[in-house]
């Protein structure tokens, strides 16, 4: 992760990132079990505005939505929230923001 959290009062907006952290580290422990290789690199969960700033032009948030709206970037929906996998965003930049 990022920053680190405080796991004794994580904020509901830390939910998804801690989720995604546990079950990085599950996929480890199976891994490590199972005699395979361990992955180097976890698939991090982006919100709208660490996906900003993860994106070197920093767009705005109402362009990220716009984006988002006309089917353009690969997303994930978790209830109301959006979220973007670090893969398929690397992947999306990878093919000239063409979506798959």
């Amino acid at each position: 992760m990022s920053e680190v959290l405080d796991l004794q009062k994580p904020t509901f907006e830390q939910v998804p990132e801690i989720l995604a952290e546990v079950r990085h580290q599950n996929r480890i422990i199976l891994s490590m079990l199972k005699g395979e290789g361990v992955e180097e690199k976890r698939d991090r969960l982006f919100n709208v505005e660490q996906l900003s700033n993860h994106l070197p032009e920093k767009p705005a948030r109402q362009t990220i939505y716009g984006w988002v709206n006309q089917r353009k970037i690969p997303f994930e929906k978790h209830g109301a929230n959006l979220f973007f996998r670090e893969s398929k965003i690397e992947e999306w930049q990878d093919n000239g923001r063409q979506m798959p």
